[in-house]
């Protein structure tokens, strides 16, 4: 995966976090915010060729995307977690096909519609 397909990954995810407030409700803007911050951070770090700490800030993001499913059920938090387990390992091993199967899952789960790049 060439480093502007990851860039778009990533700007989509961040993109389309503003859809789970509307989903799940207000009690999500807190986590859903640093979330946003820690996706800003990576891809920062991502565009300064720092992809470990890139890799380890989208971590942070996508973890706490797993908690606010833990909260909100149970099963919901086991189903992020692989979700963003895929998305992360695609991430980083530049496997285009896994990041986009897991970015549509991952906007499927969030109500917005997933809009392949090719």
């Amino acid at each position: 995966m060439a480093t502007d397909e990851r860039l778009w990954a990533i700007e989509r995810l961040a993109g389309g976090l503003g859809e789970l407030v509307t989903v799940i409700g207000p009690e999500a803007a807190p986590v859903v915010e640093r979330v946003k911050a820690r996706l800003i951070e990576a891809m920062a770090a991502r565009d300064d060729g720092r992809s470990p700490e890139a890799l380890t800030a989208l971590a942070a993001a996508m973890a706490d995307l797993v908690e606010l499913g833990d909260r909100l059920d149970p099963a919901e938090g086991a189903m992020m977690r692989m979700l963003v387990s895929a998305f992360i390992e695609g991430l980083g091993a530049g496997d285009r096909e896994q990041v986009e199967a897991g970015l549509q899952r991952i906007q499927e789960k969030t109500g917005k519609p997933h809009e392949p790049q090719g």
